[in-house]
Protein backbone atom coordinates (compact mmCIF):
# COMPACT_ATOMS: atom_id res chain seq x y z
CA UNK A 1 0.00 0.00 0.00
CA UNK A 2 2.95 2.43 0.57
CA UNK A 3 4.14 1.88 -3.09
CA UNK A 4 1.05 2.62 -4.18
CA UNK A 5 0.79 5.52 -2.22
CA UNK A 6 4.03 6.59 -3.01
CA UNK A 7 3.04 6.59 -6.96
CA UNK A 8 -0.41 8.61 -6.86
CA UNK A 9 1.08 11.37 -4.95
CA UNK A 10 4.07 11.63 -7.42
CA UNK A 11 1.38 11.34 -10.07
CA UNK A 12 -1.22 14.29 -8.73
CA UNK A 13 2.07 16.28 -7.81
CA UNK A 14 3.10 16.35 -11.16
CA UNK A 15 -0.32 16.69 -12.62
CA UNK A 16 -0.28 20.60 -12.04
CA UNK A 17 -4.07 20.26 -11.57
CA UNK A 18 -4.82 24.09 -10.56
CA UNK A 19 -7.00 24.77 -7.66
CA UNK A 20 -10.64 25.05 -9.19
CA UNK A 21 -11.63 28.89 -9.53
CA UNK A 22 -14.63 30.24 -7.78
CA UNK A 23 -17.89 30.08 -9.98
CA UNK A 24 -18.22 32.54 -12.73
CA UNK A 25 -20.13 35.54 -10.99
CA UNK A 26 -22.94 34.74 -14.17
CA UNK A 27 -23.14 31.58 -14.00
CA UNK A 28 -25.74 29.66 -12.16
CA UNK A 29 -23.87 26.32 -10.61
CA UNK A 30 -26.21 23.06 -9.44
CA UNK A 31 -24.02 20.94 -7.52
CA UNK A 32 -24.24 17.40 -6.57
CA UNK A 33 -26.68 15.89 -9.28
CA UNK A 34 -26.84 11.73 -9.14
CA UNK A 35 -27.08 10.50 -12.47
CA UNK A 36 -26.76 7.40 -10.90
CA UNK A 37 -27.26 5.60 -7.61
CA UNK A 38 -24.15 5.81 -5.32
CA UNK A 39 -22.04 3.02 -5.59
CA UNK A 40 -21.24 2.13 -3.02
CA UNK A 41 -23.37 4.01 -0.95
CA UNK A 42 -22.06 7.27 -0.13
CA UNK A 43 -19.50 7.70 -2.57
CA UNK A 44 -19.24 10.54 -4.66
CA UNK A 45 -18.79 8.62 -8.23
CA UNK A 46 -22.04 9.18 -9.29
CA UNK A 47 -22.38 12.82 -9.27
CA UNK A 48 -22.10 15.65 -11.61
CA UNK A 49 -21.96 19.77 -11.42
CA UNK A 50 -23.84 21.63 -14.01
CA UNK A 51 -22.31 25.01 -14.79
CA UNK A 52 -25.18 26.80 -16.95
CA UNK A 53 -24.76 30.58 -18.46
CA UNK A 54 -27.05 33.04 -18.05
CA UNK A 55 -25.81 34.98 -21.31
CA UNK A 56 -26.25 33.17 -24.90
CA UNK A 57 -29.01 31.75 -26.65
CA UNK A 58 -30.48 28.61 -25.32
CA UNK A 59 -30.58 25.43 -25.68
CA UNK A 60 -26.98 25.49 -24.75
CA UNK A 61 -23.85 23.91 -26.31
CA UNK A 62 -22.69 21.43 -23.73
CA UNK A 63 -18.98 20.69 -22.65
CA UNK A 64 -18.68 17.43 -20.41
CA UNK A 65 -15.10 17.75 -18.31
CA UNK A 66 -13.47 15.22 -16.75
CA UNK A 67 -10.50 16.30 -14.50
CA UNK A 68 -7.30 13.48 -14.21
CA UNK A 69 -6.53 11.57 -10.77
CA UNK A 70 -4.78 8.50 -12.05
CA UNK A 71 -8.47 6.59 -11.93
CA UNK A 72 -7.78 7.29 -7.95
CA UNK A 73 -10.29 9.69 -7.27
CA UNK A 74 -14.42 9.79 -7.02
CA UNK A 75 -14.70 13.39 -7.16
CA UNK A 76 -13.18 15.32 -9.52
CA UNK A 77 -15.48 17.43 -10.78
CA UNK A 78 -14.77 20.38 -9.12
CA UNK A 79 -11.92 20.98 -11.70
CA UNK A 80 -14.78 21.66 -13.97
CA UNK A 81 -15.32 25.33 -12.37
CA UNK A 82 -12.33 25.89 -14.34
CA UNK A 83 -13.56 25.12 -17.66
CA UNK A 84 -16.76 27.19 -16.51
CA UNK A 85 -15.18 30.21 -16.06
CA UNK A 86 -14.27 30.31 -19.72
CA UNK A 87 -17.02 28.83 -21.42
CA UNK A 88 -19.85 30.11 -19.64
CA UNK A 89 -19.08 33.50 -20.95
CA UNK A 90 -19.41 32.42 -24.59
CA UNK A 91 -22.77 30.55 -24.30
CA UNK A 92 -21.89 27.18 -23.39
CA UNK A 93 -22.85 25.04 -19.88
CA UNK A 94 -20.08 22.85 -18.61
CA UNK A 95 -20.92 19.58 -16.56
CA UNK A 96 -18.06 18.18 -14.25
CA UNK A 97 -18.82 14.66 -13.87
CA UNK A 98 -17.34 12.20 -11.41
CA UNK A 99 -16.59 8.68 -12.09
CA UNK A 100 -15.52 5.84 -9.36
CA UNK A 101 -12.33 5.50 -8.87
CA UNK A 102 -10.01 2.47 -9.43
CA UNK A 103 -9.97 1.61 -6.09
CA UNK A 104 -14.17 0.92 -6.09
CA UNK A 105 -14.69 -0.28 -9.60
CA UNK A 106 -12.52 -1.48 -12.27
CA UNK A 107 -12.73 -1.06 -15.94
CA UNK A 108 -15.16 -0.59 -17.72
CA UNK A 109 -16.56 0.85 -14.88
CA UNK A 110 -15.43 4.04 -15.62
CA UNK A 111 -16.97 4.03 -19.16
CA UNK A 112 -19.72 2.69 -18.07
CA UNK A 113 -20.23 5.73 -15.29
CA UNK A 114 -19.48 8.26 -18.00
CA UNK A 115 -21.92 7.51 -20.55
CA UNK A 116 -23.98 6.95 -18.01
CA UNK A 117 -23.89 10.45 -17.04
CA UNK A 118 -23.73 11.39 -20.58
CA UNK A 119 -27.29 9.77 -21.06
CA UNK A 120 -28.80 11.70 -18.02
CA UNK A 121 -27.73 14.29 -19.36
CA UNK A 122 -29.15 14.23 -22.62
CA UNK A 123 -32.70 12.92 -20.95
CA UNK A 124 -32.65 15.72 -18.95
CA UNK A 125 -31.69 18.38 -21.31
CA UNK A 126 -34.99 20.32 -21.92
CA UNK A 127 -35.06 20.86 -18.14
CA UNK A 128 -31.53 22.81 -18.07
CA UNK A 129 -31.83 24.40 -21.37
CA UNK A 130 -29.24 22.11 -23.44
CA UNK A 131 -29.10 21.26 -26.62
CA UNK A 132 -28.84 17.22 -26.81
CA UNK A 133 -26.92 17.41 -30.04
CA UNK A 134 -24.17 19.42 -29.18
CA UNK A 135 -22.71 17.60 -26.52
CA UNK A 136 -18.37 17.98 -26.38
CA UNK A 137 -16.41 15.88 -24.08
CA UNK A 138 -12.78 17.10 -22.74
CA UNK A 139 -10.69 16.26 -19.93
CA UNK A 140 -6.59 15.73 -19.43
CA UNK A 141 -4.78 12.78 -18.56
CA UNK A 142 -6.92 9.90 -17.25
CA UNK A 143 -10.05 12.26 -17.89
CA UNK A 144 -8.59 12.61 -21.25
CA UNK A 145 -8.13 8.45 -21.56
CA UNK A 146 -11.83 8.82 -20.36
CA UNK A 147 -12.98 11.40 -22.78
CA UNK A 148 -11.19 9.58 -25.46
CA UNK A 149 -12.90 6.08 -24.67
CA UNK A 150 -16.24 8.49 -24.93
CA UNK A 151 -15.61 9.58 -28.56
CA UNK A 152 -14.68 6.38 -30.02
CA UNK A 153 -16.97 3.73 -28.35
CA UNK A 154 -20.10 5.01 -29.53
CA UNK A 155 -22.57 2.27 -30.28
CA UNK A 156 -20.05 -0.33 -28.28
CA UNK A 157 -22.90 -2.17 -26.85
CA UNK A 158 -19.97 -3.85 -23.99
CA UNK A 159 -19.11 -0.33 -23.08
CA UNK A 160 -22.88 1.45 -22.58
CA UNK A 161 -23.67 -0.46 -19.11
CA UNK A 162 -27.05 -0.06 -17.74
CA UNK A 163 -26.76 2.54 -14.68
CA UNK A 164 -29.08 5.34 -14.37
CA UNK A 165 -30.91 6.48 -17.20
CA UNK A 166 -30.76 3.83 -20.57
CA UNK A 167 -32.63 3.92 -24.11
CA UNK A 168 -30.90 7.50 -24.58
CA UNK A 169 -27.36 7.64 -26.75
CA UNK A 170 -24.79 8.08 -25.03
CA UNK A 171 -22.76 10.05 -28.00
CA UNK A 172 -20.77 13.09 -28.15
CA UNK A 173 -19.84 15.26 -31.40
CA UNK A 174 -16.20 16.09 -30.53
CA UNK A 175 -13.62 15.37 -28.34
CA UNK A 176 -10.62 17.54 -26.48
CA UNK A 177 -8.15 15.70 -24.56
CA UNK A 178 -4.85 16.24 -22.83
CA UNK A 179 -1.78 14.13 -22.54
CA UNK A 180 -3.70 10.61 -22.58
CA UNK A 181 -2.82 7.02 -22.06
CA UNK A 182 -4.04 4.88 -24.78
CA UNK A 183 -1.84 1.65 -24.73
CA UNK A 184 -0.21 0.66 -21.25
CA UNK A 185 1.26 -2.20 -22.55
CA UNK A 186 4.06 -0.31 -24.56
CA UNK A 187 3.97 3.19 -21.73
CA UNK A 188 7.55 1.81 -20.19
CA UNK A 189 9.04 1.04 -23.61
CA UNK A 190 8.19 4.57 -24.51
CA UNK A 191 9.27 6.41 -21.03
CA UNK A 192 11.82 9.19 -21.28
CA UNK A 193 15.74 8.04 -20.87
CA UNK A 194 15.16 9.69 -18.00
CA UNK A 195 13.09 7.58 -16.55
CA UNK A 196 9.32 7.81 -15.80
CA UNK A 197 6.65 5.64 -13.85
CA UNK A 198 6.74 1.53 -13.37
CA UNK A 199 3.52 1.42 -15.49
CA UNK A 200 4.22 -2.75 -15.41
CA UNK A 201 3.81 -2.40 -11.72
CA UNK A 202 0.96 -4.21 -10.10
CA UNK A 203 0.75 -1.20 -8.23
CA UNK A 204 0.57 1.29 -11.48
CA UNK A 205 -2.58 3.40 -11.80
CA UNK A 206 -2.63 1.15 -15.05
CA UNK A 207 -2.65 -1.82 -13.24
CA UNK A 208 -5.18 -1.18 -10.82
CA UNK A 209 -7.28 0.23 -12.98
CA UNK A 210 -7.93 -3.39 -15.07
CA UNK A 211 -7.66 -4.87 -11.97
CA UNK A 212 -4.05 -7.10 -12.86
CA UNK A 213 -0.72 -6.62 -13.52
CA UNK A 214 -1.23 -5.09 -16.91
CA UNK A 215 1.28 -7.24 -18.82
CA UNK A 216 -0.71 -10.58 -17.58
CA UNK A 217 -3.49 -9.81 -19.00
CA UNK A 218 -3.62 -8.13 -22.36
CA UNK A 219 -6.72 -8.76 -22.99
CA UNK A 220 -8.34 -6.66 -20.74
CA UNK A 221 -6.01 -4.14 -21.47
CA UNK A 222 -7.09 -4.06 -25.00
CA UNK A 223 -10.55 -3.95 -24.04
CA UNK A 224 -9.43 -0.55 -22.08
CA UNK A 225 -7.39 0.63 -24.97
CA UNK A 226 -9.02 4.10 -26.92
CA UNK A 227 -7.44 2.90 -30.01
CA UNK A 228 -9.26 -0.43 -30.15
CA UNK A 229 -12.29 1.90 -30.67
CA UNK A 230 -11.16 3.70 -33.73
CA UNK A 231 -12.75 3.75 -36.86
CA UNK A 232 -14.05 6.54 -39.51
CA UNK A 233 -17.23 7.24 -38.37
CA UNK A 234 -15.83 8.77 -35.11
CA UNK A 235 -15.98 11.95 -34.14
CA UNK A 236 -13.49 14.67 -35.00
CA UNK A 237 -10.88 14.36 -31.83
CA UNK A 238 -8.45 17.37 -31.28
CA UNK A 239 -5.60 16.13 -28.84
CA UNK A 240 -2.20 17.36 -27.54
CA UNK A 241 0.87 16.02 -25.39
CA UNK A 242 3.79 17.24 -24.43
CA UNK A 243 7.15 15.84 -25.13
CA UNK A 244 8.92 15.91 -22.16
CA UNK A 245 5.43 14.04 -20.05
CA UNK A 246 7.18 12.24 -17.90
CA UNK A 247 4.15 10.28 -16.07
CA UNK A 248 2.04 9.33 -19.76
CA UNK A 249 4.73 9.60 -22.60
CA UNK A 250 4.21 11.42 -25.30
CA UNK A 251 4.59 7.49 -27.65
CA UNK A 252 0.86 6.93 -26.60
CA UNK A 253 -0.26 10.19 -28.42
CA UNK A 254 1.72 9.19 -31.36
CA UNK A 255 0.24 5.46 -31.72
CA UNK A 256 -2.83 7.02 -31.42
CA UNK A 257 -2.80 9.44 -34.55
CA UNK A 258 -1.33 6.52 -36.52
CA UNK A 259 -4.33 4.27 -35.60
CA UNK A 260 -7.24 6.99 -36.32
CA UNK A 261 -4.57 7.52 -39.97
CA UNK A 262 -5.55 4.28 -40.62
CA UNK A 263 -8.97 3.99 -40.45
CA UNK A 264 -9.40 7.34 -42.04
CA UNK A 265 -10.61 9.40 -38.76
CA UNK A 266 -10.61 12.55 -38.26
CA UNK A 267 -8.18 14.32 -35.78
CA UNK A 268 -5.65 17.02 -35.00
CA UNK A 269 -2.45 16.43 -32.61
CA UNK A 270 -0.33 19.24 -31.38
CA UNK A 271 3.08 17.84 -30.18
CA UNK A 272 4.29 20.15 -27.56
CA UNK A 273 8.41 20.68 -27.19
CA UNK A 274 9.59 20.61 -23.66
CA UNK A 275 6.28 20.54 -22.14
CA UNK A 276 5.54 17.93 -18.71
CA UNK A 277 2.08 16.39 -17.39
CA UNK A 278 0.71 19.80 -16.80
CA UNK A 279 -1.88 21.95 -18.70
CA UNK A 280 0.32 25.43 -17.82
CA UNK A 281 3.10 23.82 -20.06
CA UNK A 282 0.86 22.33 -22.97
CA UNK A 283 -0.36 26.26 -23.27
CA UNK A 284 2.40 27.87 -22.09
CA UNK A 285 2.53 30.82 -25.01
CA UNK A 286 6.27 30.59 -24.59
CA UNK A 287 5.69 27.97 -26.84
CA UNK A 288 3.78 29.15 -29.26
CA UNK A 289 5.13 29.07 -33.11
CA UNK A 290 7.03 25.72 -31.97
CA UNK A 291 4.19 22.56 -31.95
CA UNK A 292 3.88 20.09 -34.75
CA UNK A 293 0.71 19.49 -35.63
CA UNK A 294 -0.25 16.33 -37.49
CA UNK A 295 -3.73 16.48 -39.05
CA UNK A 296 -6.06 13.51 -40.87
CA UNK A 297 -8.86 13.21 -42.79
CA UNK A 298 -10.03 10.90 -45.52
CA UNK A 299 -6.65 8.53 -44.61
CA UNK A 300 -4.58 11.90 -45.43
CA UNK A 301 -1.76 13.47 -43.31
CA UNK A 302 -0.91 17.42 -43.21
CA UNK A 303 2.03 18.13 -40.85
CA UNK A 304 2.81 21.54 -39.94
CA UNK A 305 4.84 23.75 -37.53
CA UNK A 306 2.84 26.17 -35.23
CA UNK A 307 -0.25 26.70 -36.74
CA UNK A 308 -2.76 26.07 -33.78
CA UNK A 309 -1.35 27.30 -30.92
CA UNK A 310 -2.61 25.46 -27.69
CA UNK A 311 -5.02 28.31 -26.39
CA UNK A 312 -8.85 28.34 -25.17
CA UNK A 313 -9.45 30.68 -27.85
CA UNK A 314 -8.24 28.14 -30.65
CA UNK A 315 -9.95 25.24 -28.37
CA UNK A 316 -12.79 26.97 -28.84
CA UNK A 317 -12.83 26.94 -32.32
CA UNK A 318 -12.19 23.38 -32.38
CA UNK A 319 -15.23 22.43 -30.03
CA UNK A 320 -17.45 25.20 -32.38
CA UNK A 321 -16.79 23.22 -35.51
CA UNK A 322 -17.39 19.93 -34.17
CA UNK A 323 -20.72 21.16 -32.81
CA UNK A 324 -21.49 22.64 -36.22
CA UNK A 325 -21.91 25.73 -34.71
CA UNK A 326 -20.04 27.84 -37.12
CA UNK A 327 -16.48 30.11 -36.43
CA UNK A 328 -17.08 32.94 -38.79
CA UNK A 329 -20.21 34.37 -40.41
CA UNK A 330 -21.61 37.71 -42.34
CA UNK A 331 -25.08 39.13 -41.99
CA UNK A 332 -26.80 41.12 -44.78
CA UNK A 333 -29.60 43.27 -43.69
CA UNK A 334 -31.54 45.33 -45.81
CA UNK A 335 -35.12 46.94 -45.25
CA UNK A 336 -38.24 48.65 -47.22
CA UNK A 337 -40.68 50.82 -45.49
CA UNK A 338 -44.33 52.18 -45.90
CA UNK A 339 -46.24 53.90 -43.18
CA UNK A 340 -44.88 53.03 -39.90
CA UNK A 341 -44.38 49.35 -40.97
CA UNK A 342 -41.79 48.08 -43.15
CA UNK A 343 -40.56 44.40 -44.05
CA UNK A 344 -36.71 43.18 -43.34
CA UNK A 345 -34.56 40.82 -45.82
CA UNK A 346 -31.59 38.78 -43.51
CA UNK A 347 -28.92 36.62 -45.46
CA UNK A 348 -26.82 35.08 -42.94
CA UNK A 349 -23.48 33.77 -44.89
CA UNK A 350 -21.06 30.82 -42.98
CA UNK A 351 -17.63 32.26 -44.21
CA UNK A 352 -16.25 29.80 -41.75
CA UNK A 353 -14.60 25.98 -43.28
CA UNK A 354 -17.10 23.61 -41.01
CA UNK A 355 -20.67 23.05 -41.60
CA UNK A 356 -23.42 24.61 -39.68
CA UNK A 357 -26.20 22.90 -38.71
CA UNK A 358 -28.63 24.48 -36.98
CA UNK A 359 -28.55 28.57 -36.93
CA UNK A 360 -30.11 30.83 -34.56
CA UNK A 361 -29.55 34.81 -35.11
CA UNK A 362 -29.87 37.03 -32.79
CA UNK A 363 -29.84 41.21 -32.79
CA UNK A 364 -31.11 44.11 -30.44
CA UNK A 365 -33.08 46.98 -32.01
CA UNK A 366 -32.44 50.36 -30.87
CA UNK A 367 -35.57 51.71 -31.15
CA UNK A 368 -39.27 50.33 -30.58
CA UNK A 369 -39.36 48.05 -33.82
CA UNK A 370 -41.74 45.02 -33.38
CA UNK A 371 -41.66 42.03 -35.47
CA UNK A 372 -45.69 40.91 -36.52
CA UNK A 373 -44.77 38.22 -38.53
CA UNK A 374 -41.73 36.34 -40.30
CA UNK A 375 -40.51 33.72 -43.03
CA UNK A 376 -38.30 31.09 -43.71
CA UNK A 377 -37.69 31.15 -40.24
CA UNK A 378 -39.37 31.41 -36.54
CA UNK A 379 -38.79 35.03 -34.86
CA UNK A 380 -39.48 35.71 -31.56
CA UNK A 381 -39.01 39.22 -29.53
CA UNK A 382 -38.52 40.01 -26.49
CA UNK A 383 -38.32 43.53 -25.12
CA UNK A 384 -35.91 44.88 -28.07
CA UNK A 385 -34.01 41.47 -28.11
CA UNK A 386 -34.89 39.57 -31.54
CA UNK A 387 -34.20 35.78 -31.87
CA UNK A 388 -34.43 34.13 -35.41
CA UNK A 389 -34.11 30.50 -35.66
CA UNK A 390 -33.88 27.94 -38.42
CA UNK A 391 -37.15 26.96 -40.26
CA UNK A 392 -35.70 22.68 -40.56
CA UNK A 393 -35.53 23.13 -44.19
CA UNK A 394 -32.70 25.77 -44.58
CA UNK A 395 -30.74 24.47 -41.21
CA UNK A 396 -27.61 23.60 -42.76
CA UNK A 397 -25.26 26.32 -44.05
CA UNK A 398 -22.48 24.59 -45.69
CA UNK A 399 -18.80 25.92 -45.43
CA UNK A 400 -16.93 28.55 -47.22
CA UNK A 401 -19.58 31.25 -47.73
CA UNK A 402 -22.77 29.25 -48.66
CA UNK A 403 -25.82 31.46 -46.63
CA UNK A 404 -29.55 31.22 -45.77
CA UNK A 405 -31.91 33.77 -45.90
CA UNK A 406 -35.35 34.69 -43.82
CA UNK A 407 -37.44 37.62 -44.37
CA UNK A 408 -40.19 39.15 -41.57
CA UNK A 409 -42.05 42.31 -40.98
CA UNK A 410 -42.26 44.94 -38.70
CA UNK A 411 -43.90 47.79 -37.43
CA UNK A 412 -41.38 51.01 -36.39
CA UNK A 413 -42.34 54.67 -34.98
CA UNK A 414 -39.37 56.65 -34.79
CA UNK A 415 -36.15 55.54 -35.48
CA UNK A 416 -35.52 52.55 -37.35
CA UNK A 417 -31.65 52.18 -37.25
CA UNK A 418 -29.71 49.22 -38.15
CA UNK A 419 -29.01 46.69 -35.36
CA UNK A 420 -25.29 47.69 -34.52
CA UNK A 421 -24.67 43.86 -34.11
CA UNK A 422 -25.98 40.77 -35.33
CA UNK A 423 -24.83 37.29 -33.64
CA UNK A 424 -25.11 33.44 -35.52
CA UNK A 425 -24.80 30.96 -32.60
CA UNK A 426 -23.51 33.24 -30.53
CA UNK A 427 -20.60 34.38 -32.44
CA UNK A 428 -20.40 37.92 -33.37
CA UNK A 429 -21.65 37.93 -37.76
CA UNK A 430 -19.57 40.77 -39.25
CA UNK A 431 -22.17 43.49 -41.53
CA UNK A 432 -21.99 43.75 -44.81
CA UNK A 433 -23.78 46.70 -46.25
Amino acid sequence: MATVAGMVMTMLAVLGVSVALAPPAHAQVISDIAYAPAQPAGSRGHLLDLHLPSTGITPRPLIIWHSGSAWTSDDSKPGAADIAAIFNPLGFAVAGVNVRSSAQAIFPAQVHDIKAAIRWLRANAATYQLDPNRFAMAGDSSGAWLTQMAVFSGGVAALEGTLGTTGVSSAVSTGLAFYSPTDFLQMNAQNLPTGGLDHDSPASPESLLVGCPIQTCPAAVAAANPMTYVDANDPPLLFLHGQADFLVPHGQSVLLFNRIKAQCGNATFVSVPAADHMMVQIMDPAQYGNETVRTTANCGETVSTGTLNPSWPNFTTWLRSGLKLGNACEVTYSTGAWNGAFNGSVVVKNTGASPVQGWTVTWTWSGNQQITSAWNATVTQVGNQVTARDAGHNAYIGPNNNSQSFGFAATATGTNAIPAQFKMNNIVCTRVP
